[in-house]
């Protein structure tokens, strides 16, 4: 992972480098000492992680994280504990209180490559179905759907329903049969009657969950296995 550390001290880059240096997953792409320099440096480079100190000159890295939409993971790095609450309400990955030992920031480290190769997964699988398709029979013909256009799938009686941005095709085929048939991590079952596609979920509740503006039932026995894969991506 290619990150980059953010403080106005010289001391607290000495530390931090020498941690990098003995993980053997992050690769240090640049040292920062202002918001102005953070900015360049991500507008030039591919950045997975920054270590933000949060006292920085001109622009905080609080008002930072406020202000900028889509940046990396980010793991505070700060003397000061009167900003852990508010760093978390920003989606810091970790918030690590100087002085850390090589311990602590290490775990703080695995949390954000644990993160990332989530997401690289994703991606990938993403990335498959784009070029991924099945053949359904529907109306009398072999209809070819493209993998990723697949909202959610409901089953009525002998039939299923498989429902897309653009069309709703009626199949004669049981739920087991279309899972072997799309067999993506991209694809989970939420109940004995609904199949969804991750990409199109948009909340989870506590019995139920928003799936392109549907309100669909989560029952008990799959209800784990779907806090489990919204845990991995928080």
């Amino acid at each position: 992972m290619n990150c980059i550390i953010v403080d106005d001290e010289e001391l607290a880059h000495h530390v931090i480098e020498e941690y990098i240096s003995r993980i053997p997953f992050l690769n240090l792409v640049a040292n920062c000492y202002d918001i102005q320099e953070t900015i360049q440096v991500l507008k030039n480079n591919a950045v997975d992680l920054i270590f933000l100190d949060i006292n920085l000159p001109n622009i905080s890295g609080i008002e930072f994280l406020k202000s900028y939409n889509k940046l990396p993971n980010v793991i505070i790095t700060t003397a000061y504990d009167n900003c852990a609450i508010q760093g978390f309400e920003l989606d810091v990955i970790d918030y690590l209180l100087k002085p850390f030992s090589f311990e602590r920031f290490l775990k703080a480290a695995y949390k954000s490559f644990d993160l990332y190769n989530n997401v690289k997964i994703l991606q990938e699988t993403e990335n498959e179905m784009k070029n991924a398709f099945i053949f359904v029979r529907s109306n009398n013909e072999d209809v070819k759907l493209n993998l990723n256009e697949i909202i959610r799938i409901n089953a009525l009686k002998d039939y299923i329903v498989i429902y897309t941005n653009t069309r709703k095709l009626i199949v004669h085929q049981t739920m087991k049969s279309i899972m072997e048939k799309i067999n993506f991590e991209n694809f989970i079952r939420v109940h004995n009657s609904h199949i969804i596609s991750l990409q199109h979920l948009q909340s989870v509740g506590k019995n139920s969950l928003m799936i392109a503006d549907e309100r669909i039932p989560v029952s008990e026995k799959y209800k784990t296995y779907l806090s489990e894969i919204v845990d991995r991506y928080k």
